[in-house]
């Protein structure tokens, strides 16, 4: 029937979409790298159309461009570009937290204390970040606003590359605190925890992109 079939492509986008974030976000694809649809479309089993229609949903999320003559690259994000990123960040989140925290139930408190256990656990900087995007998923998603929600992670997502080369500093010291001010139901103390949490994130994709000297790197070179 023509409708299942549409629901049929529908589920392999989505599949490709999100299989394709998570290559991006572990480094299989590097910024500035091409993404040829016919190798993406081999390398997922599919047609060229989902693989399209990927492209296109990630880049509204920023994480891929499609630029004149050289078709799709990732994208890659200069210090402005960060720098926007960080103030989008703390404007949404801090909304994030306020809708959030009056909203969170037993259940979304055990997850989160379960996901922040788990990131003060792991020593693997691909999985110490995946914990990250889950924890803060939780968290924003008990705001009730799946809008706001995909408009922060969306914006984590852009960053993912740059945080995945660096463990940011103090991050599981930062999520047991704050896990104890969503406790307590205190907005004021966790705001203040994100504000300095964000400040450290950008410092940090600041540093991926922009080496200092004392690294023994030019300006670009992946880590």
């Amino acid at each position: 029937m023509p409708g299942g079939q549409d629901r049929r492509v529908a589920t392999i986008h989505e599949q490709v979409t999100s299989a394709l974030r998570d290559a991006v976000r572990n480094g299989e694809f590097e910024p500035g790298q091409p993404l040829r649809q016919a190798e993406l479309a081999e390398r997922f089993g599919v047609s060229a159309v989902p693989v399209r229609e990927a492209l296109r949903a990630l880049e509204q999320d920023g994480i891929v461009a499609s630029l004149p003559r050289r078709g799709w690259i990732v994208t890659k994000l200069t210090v402005r570009d960060i720098e926007e990123v960080y103030e989008l960040r703390e404007i949404l989140e801090q909304k994030g937290l306020r809708d959030a925290i009056p909203r969170l139930t037993a259940e979304h408190l055990a997850e989160l204390k379960r996901l922040a256990d788990q990131i003060a656990a792991t020593s693997q900087p691909d999985r110490h970040l995946e914990l990250r995007e889950r924890f803060y998923q939780v968290l924003y998603g008990a705001s009730g606003s799946q809008r706001l929600t995909s408009l922060i992670m969306g914006l984590h997502g852009q960053l993912a590359p740059y945080l995945r080369r660096r463990r940011v500093e103090n991050s599981s010291e930062t999520h047991r605190r704050l896990m104890e001010a969503l406790t307590a139901r205190d907005v004021q103390a966790a705001s203040e925890i994100i504000s300095t949490h964000l400040a450290e994130i950008r410092a940090a994709c600041v540093q991926a992109v922009e080496p200092s000297p004392a690294d023994g790197q030019r300006p670009g070179t992946p880590r």
